[in-house]
């Protein structure tokens, strides 16, 4: 399997911050691996992740995707990649089958719900 993000020496600074949330750290995301950040709070795990979901884009450093910058790429990215947050994402006024209509509907290629629901034992 091939290296799907290859992060090198990645360096943030939010414009109002005296220091950089993110001091040079490098790591690598495999194809098919399942990726977590840890740390303490304010280590920059969440600054990491919008920078690699390109919410955040001024940064030092380098990001490949697949081989390609990262910020070359076009919305299609958004295809690809799949993102777990740490605060539930979701509208508590809607169902759990109509909040997973309304995100599906942001892809292109989608899944059967009820199928999933069913292969994961919660419908």
């Amino acid at each position: 399997m091939g290296v799907a993000f290859k992060v090198e020496d990645l360096t943030f600074r939010y414009p109002t911050a005296k220091e950089d949330t993110i001091k040079g750290i490098s790591f690598e995301v495999r194809e098919g691996e399942i990726f977590g950040l840890l740390g303490p709070s304010g280590a920059g795990k969440s600054t990491t992740q919008k920078i690699l979901i390109r919410l955040l884009e001024d940064y030092q450093g380098s990001i490949e995707y697949f081989g390609k910058d990262l910020k070359s790429l076009g919305p299609e990215f958004y295809e690809d990649i799949g993102v777990g947050f740490e605060v539930p994402v979701h509208f508590t006024k809607l169902t759990a089958m109509e909040n997973l209509k309304f995100f599906s509907g942001f892809y292109k290629k989608t899944a059967d719900i009820k199928a999933l629901m069913e292969r994961v034992g919660i419908w």
